[in-house]
């Protein structure tokens, strides 16, 4: 009978994890970071330092070499895959330091997401591609416009684009000719079901990169073409982040050594 005690109090507790949602420390969607262990084989390290505490804070880093918008999948290995996925941090000192280590040899933009004090700072390049940006502030104008539309809440469709959120909404749009990348936070307030059947108490959020191009007709409004989660939790806060663009966090050269940024002041 005692050898079923430390059982069952270890149920007991994983039952109680399940119940209070992610957060951010253990993320739910945690398969969007690579696993280090299955990565190709690189000396890079990235150490970034803060100017306070915050130990529910996650940092994420991501590469722009292999970005979904212009590196294919097609004939990669599973290494590869994996290295190209976005990076997150250990962090050091109750969050003030974040290291990524066996990082390739790239440009790195960074998302510092914290569910506690529900803000999201990041310094992310949205359009890596070589196609120049538009300059016609009208013209952005209009597409902009159209973007929004075609990926918010939409009366004539059911649900629009990712239909399972019901909440959204676009941070930043960076367009091109005929494309465009877009920073969008989603939520879902209604009802949702783990795989068990159970009804989740917390809210599922996510933060999310979303390239889009604009249709040969107009009316049919910019198509999704890919899309990179940066952040999927289910967390008690029904509100979206703060969201909070820093340019210290954008464009971090990372060579074969390691690098360590100056101290970076979150506002």
């Amino acid at each position: 009978m005692k050898t079923c005690r430390p059982i069952l109090l270890t149920l007991v507790i994983l039952s109680a994890v399940l119940l209070q949602g992610g957060g951010s420390v253990v993320p739910v969607g945690t398969y969007l970071y690579a696993d280090l262990e299955k990565v190709s084989p690189a000396t890079g390290v990235l150490v970034l330092k803060f100017d306070s505490a915050a130990p529910s804070r996650l940092v994420v880093a991501y590469g722009r070499k292999h970005r979904k918008d212009r590196k294919t999948r097609d004939g990669t290995t599973e290494a590869e895959r994996e290295s190209f996925k976005p990076r997150l941090a250990v962090l050091g000192e109750q969050g003030r330091t974040a290291r990524f280590d066996s990082l390739p040899p790239d440009y790195y933009d960074v998302a510092v997401i914290d569910a506690a004090a529900m803000t999201f700072h990041e310094g992310i390049a949205l359009y890596s591609s070589t196609e120049a940006q538009l300059t016609d502030n009208n013209q952005i104008e209009q597409f902009q416009g159209e973007i929004r539309q075609s990926l918010g809440l939409r009366d004539d469709r059911i649900g629009g684009w990712e239909g399972f959120f019901d909440t959204k909404q676009i941070e930043r749009i960076q367009v091109a000719s005929g494309r465009a990348g877009v920073l969008m936070q989603q939520m879902r307030l209604g009802t949702s079901l783990a795989e068990s059947g159970a009804v989740l108490q917390g809210c599922i959020h996510s933060i999310d990169v979303i390239w889009v191009e604009r249709a040969i007709d107009a009316q049919a409004g910019w198509q999704v073409i890919n899309r990179q989660q940066l952040y999927r939790d289910e967390i008690p806060a029904r509100t979206f982040f703060k969201h909070i663009p820093v340019p210290e966090l954008s464009g971090l050269r990372v060579g074969a050594g390691k690098k360590e940024m100056p101290l970076i002041t979150l506002p």
